[in-house]
């Protein structure tokens, strides 16, 4: 054998590609023990398989007692000479012979491509830039767009290498493969400095180029390996970001879905004038907020522009409708609860007090929470700690509360049907939202925002409202208010055919006659709106369900709201008795 003689050994083929041992006069292991001077992680490798070392042509290979043997030109060995250019298959791994002349000792030559599989298998499991990676992470942390993220990264391959310049390049500049086999590619520039362009991964971008004042020759695996993990690093902060835009755009369809387009408490009325101007100094404060007002005015818009206009604005808000949940559930969607704490409690759930985190939480409907649970409610309150159910380990409050009714808690008081500390906690500071009829010229402002959040998804050209549509908004009562007017404008829009609405598209009938209750000696005429006295209940109640709909020309869902009943309601209470 040559003194001196130098050979590489690498790993061509199989899960270790891109790993490589330096050969020498001295005998060398390859093997899976953590021992071995080259780590395979091919299961079919022995732990010591072979040694190794170089000869004048090539390198001398023996396989260690017990080990499988080596297959070289198509023929099993356990002790051969393979010469330079040469392979050697171990297990289902290829290994490749080549020169490795004096300047190799350190650094490997490249042809300009490496793939980033070579350099996240193999010998590159071993990460010499771990710290290195902890602070780019930490430096990443703070980054709200891709300008950042490229100021960052070019600030910290700088501590690592002679970089000039770090720049991010669309998908569309080059085509990305969909896995780890895309190479790395190496531009060697006329100045003799060097362009290293790194794929990345699940981000909006496809490339990160490196500038570096080096020639391409001497950058080693090393530098390589940091610059592929600092872009998947940087892939994936950006792919973060992407999702938070789409989750902040999502809400906002939701939102505008909910509740509309707008961003304030619209109109010109004195009362509109003085929710907007006690809103934002409500939304800056901690306050539990009780918001008073009859169906369908707009409380939970309200509550929503509290939680917008507020330091909370990020966080999650959400919404409990304390008549809609039954009874025996209304602690458990409250404060959540443990696995088996009750039957069907198959696993363990976040209440909503717990899942708001700092954001806020609307108790909707509040007057129809159960007495029991208003005990409960009162001490969180108090305490700003709850339990789930079935938990003795007390969680902190951190949302702030805004709760909701149309009815008169004031009145549930006296009545004995509503806890009056509770009451005394939930009203530090209580707003009456005003009923449609008393805003004045706010109806046309509020029918123009709902036309324009509600044409987009007509699926037909709409222009506006045509001047009998908005004096028959002017002339009727709204009993249903806000939520009234959304759904007639909704459905005028769908069934309308021409481009302005007219009064009959939005089928409005006329404001119902007020019931008269006179008794039986008295002359009047036998109108359903007039009911004499003494009468049964039952058939008072029909007799107004009877003059809703001759109002409403036999609609269900107006005469519905004119009754201050669900449509679903309405409907039981027409069907025969049996």
């Amino acid at each position: 054998m040559e003194a001196g003689s130098t050979k590489r050994l690498i790993v061509s083929g199989g899960v270790d590609a891109g790993g490589q041992l330096l050969v020498n006069e001295q005998v060398k292991l390859v093997g899976r023990a953590r021992d071995a001077h080259l780590v395979l992680s091919d299961r079919r490798v022995s732990r010591h398989h072979f040694h190794v070392f170089a000869t004048k042509d090539g390198v001398h290979v023996r396989t260690c007692n017990n080990a499988a043997p080596l297959v070289c030109g198509g023929q099993e060995v356990h002790d051969v000479e393979v010469r330079v250019g040469g392979t050697l298959l171990v297990g289902d791994t290829t290994l490749l012979v080549v020169e490795s002349g004096p300047s190799d000792e350190t650094e490997s030559a490249h042809d300009g491509a490496t793939t980033v599989a070579s350099l996240l298998t193999g010998a590159a499991s071993e990460i010499r830039g771990l710290a290195a990676m902890f602070a780019l992470n930490e430096a990443l942390t703070p980054a709200s767009d891709s300008h950042g993220i490229e100021e960052i990264l070019f600030s910290w391959i700088k501590q690592h290498a002679p970089c000039t310049a770090v720049e991010l390049l669309p998908i569309g500049d080059r085509a990305l493969a969909s896995d780890r086999s895309e190479p790395l590619v190496d531009t060697a520039l006329a100045d003799g400095s060097s362009r290293i362009t790194v794929p990345t991964y699940g981000a909006s971008i496809g490339w990160i180029t490196f500038s570096l004042a080096m020639p391409a020759s001497r950058i080693g695996d090393s530098l390589r390996r940091l610059l592929v993990l600092a872009a998947s690093l940087c892939g994936a902060h950006l792919a973060r970001l992407s999702v938070l835009a789409t989750v902040k755009e999502d809400r906002e369809a939701l939102r505008r879905q909910a509740v509309g387009s707008a961003h304030a408490f619209l109109g010109d009325s004195p009362a509109a004038a003085e929710l907007t101007r006690i809103i934002p100094r409500l939304a800056g404060s901690d306050v539990t907020v009780l918001l008073l007002g009859e169906t369908g005015v707009g409380k939970s818009f309200v509550a929503r522009l509290l939680h917008e206009t507020g330091p909370r604005r990020d966080a999650p808000m959400r919404i409990i409708n304390c008549a809609a949940i039954p009874e025996a559930l209304i602690e458990s969607e409250l404060f959540g609860h443990e696995r088996g704490a009750f039957t069907g409690a198959i696993a363990t759930k976040a209440g909503a007090f717990e899942s708001a985190g700092h954001g806020t939480i609307l108790l909707d409907e509040i007057g129809e929470l159960p007495w029991s649970s208003q005990a409960k409610l009162l001490r969180v309150l108090e305490e700003k700690q709850f339990e789930r159910v079935g938990s003795n380990r007390a969680l902190s409050l951190h949302a702030r509360v805004v709760a909701a009714t149309n009815r008169d808690l004031a009145a549930m008081v006296d009545e004995g049907t509503f806890r009056r500390d509770l009451y005394f906690r939930i009203s530090a500071a209580k707003y009456v939202v005003p009923p449609l009829r008393d805003r004045g010229d706010d109806l046309v402002l509020l029918a123009e925002r709902i036309f324009a959040d509600v044409t987009p998804s007509a699926g037909r050209r709409v222009e506006g409202f045509s001047p009998d549509a908005i004096e028959a908004l002017r002339g009727y009562s709204w009993p249903g208010n806000v939520r009234e007017l959304r759904h007639a404008i909704e459905l005028g829009v769908v069934l309308g055919s021409e481009p302005l609405l007219s009064a009959a598209d939005l089928s409005l009938a006329p404001p119902a006659p007020a019931m008269a209750m006179v008794s039986a000696g008295e002359n009047e005429e036998a109108r359903p709106e007039v009911v004499h006295l003494p009468a049964k209940l039952d058939d008072i109640e029909r007799r107004a369900i009877d003059a809703a709909l001759r109002a409403t020309g036999g609609n269900v869902t107006k005469a519905a709201a004119l009754l201050g009943v669900s449509r679903n309601t309405l409907h039981n209470k027409l069907r025969p008795k049996t």
